[in-house]
């Protein structure tokens, strides 16, 4: 499984460089904009919830580094052309700077070239872990990479409160990023927290990854709820 492996390979201080398609089996889900709210609070790993928050936050666009990080997780994740076109007018026009005109003419390339519309023609696919780790250092106004890398510590440390990760894992967290610079480990740390239950097998290679193991976690949930609730109405017609 990818999270035991991880921990194998970060014992001996390496990175693994490649985010292969782990989990290719579909979990019964996809982004769209109608549940964008709710999975992007529940199931966006850290480094790009923290993208989406941010944009709305300061009303300012994300910058390229940010939307180049961002764009080909949510196609991966199952937004369609449509719906990412949408989605992406509606949050870089939240900017005042930024109209329908000026999106248009300005942003509209990016996103039919993530799709393999322009371009290239082949499309893009969600960065690896490795490679957000491997982002450079954030500008006066830049928002991207991977919060436990690029973040100080008394701000990440505010952003996991605000997302309101239990104390105990923030300190797990925090000695991971100290004491061997454990990036890709410290996110399987915050997804055991936000799944309760969950081991973090299948996670802290890519971000679509995080997103699918989540999502999948919530099936097999709501499928156990399903089970428990079959079994009390047994009993009471049994009674």
């Amino acid at each position: 499984r990818v999270g035991g492996f991880l921990r194998d390979l970060q014992e001996y201080g390496m990175q693994l460089l490649v985010a292969p398609k782990s989990n290719t089996d579909n979990p019964g889900d996809q982004l769209t904009l109608e549940n964008f709210e709710p999975y992007s609070v529940r199931s966006f790993p850290p480094c790009m919830r923290r993208l989406v928050e941010k944009q709305r936050e300061t009303k300012k666009h994300l910058k390229h580094a940010g939307r180049l990080q961002l764009r080909p997780f949510l196609k991966d994740c199952g937004f369609t052309f449509e719906a990412s076109l949408a989605w992406w007018k509606q949050e870089i026009c939240r900017d005042a700077e930024v109209d329908a005109t000026s999106f248009e003419k300005n942003y509209t390339y990016d996103v039919e070239h993530a799709y393999g519309k322009k371009g290239h023609l082949q499309g893009q696919n969600c960065f690896g872990c490795p490679k957000i780790i491997g982002f450079p250092a954030e500008a006066a106004g830049q928002v991207h990479g991977c919060p436990f890398r690029h973040m100080e510590a008394p701000a990440l440390n505010q952003l996991l409160h605000k997302w309101r990760v239990p104390e105990e894992t923030a300190q797990e967290i925090e000695k991971l990023i100290i004491h061997g610079k454990h990036f890709q480990l410290a996110c399987i740390e915050y997804f055991k927290a936000q799944h309760p239950g969950h081991t973090g097998d299948g996670v802290g290679n890519s971000p679509n990854d995080f997103f699918k193991e989540s999502l999948r976690h919530y099936v097999n949930k709501e499928k156990e709820n399903d089970k428990q609730k079959d079994g009390k109405k047994q009993l009471a017609l049994a009674a």
